[in-house]
């Protein structure tokens, strides 16, 4: 994956940021530290539904730009640059107006791609929040139809798994 970020347009401190968020996505993670915990609460705590939703229409687009992936989506080039532009304002004001303590503390004792890591959190609430709408649930039920759940059974039910339940076969 290659990120290219205007200095320009974005400033040089933003398009730091901005990188360190979008990192986080494609890179492992250390364990948290206490400043990235404090952090990633702060995000949790400041994400609205509609910045939710920025972030899932955002990452739709461009998981949708992927070759495998787009013959399923129509995603216009303007409408990509609408949802860069949404996502930048909505990471900028969440990580400069309303957690900027903590993501100075973030950067301060851990270093800028630390930053990524306070994120986890956040995605993991909204990967949550995307497989109980009842749409995606319906989708997930329909994969269900087609597994052979009698093979997962015998696949994974191992004489060693049903003792460890305290079951000996």
């Amino acid at each position: 994956m290659v990120l290219t970020f205007s200095v320009c347009n974005f400033g040089k401190k933003s398009a730091l940021v901005l990188a360190a968020c979008t990192c986080m996505a494609v890179a492992p993670f250390a364990s948290a530290g206490e400043t990235v915990d404090q952090l990633s609460n702060c995000l949790v705590k400041s994400t609205t539904a509609a910045d939710k939703t920025t972030v899932l229409q955002w990452t739709f687009a461009a998981l949708s730009a992927h070759p495998d992936l787009k013959g399923f989506s129509q995603v216009s080039a303007a409408q990509r640059t609408q949802l860069d532009q949404q996502l930048a304002q909505t990471l900028q004001r969440i990580l400069v107006e309303q957690c900027s303590a903590q993501a100075k503390a973030v950067v301060q004792a851990e270093g800028i791609q630390a930053v990524g890591e306070s994120f986890q959190e956040l995605g993991s609430i909204t990967g949550e929040e995307i497989l109980k709408t009842p749409e995606i649930k319906q989708q997930l039920n329909g994969v269900l139809k087609y597994i052979d759940l009698n093979k997962l059974v015998m696949t994974f039910l191992t004489p060693e798994v049903w003792n460890k339940l305290g079951i000996i076969r």
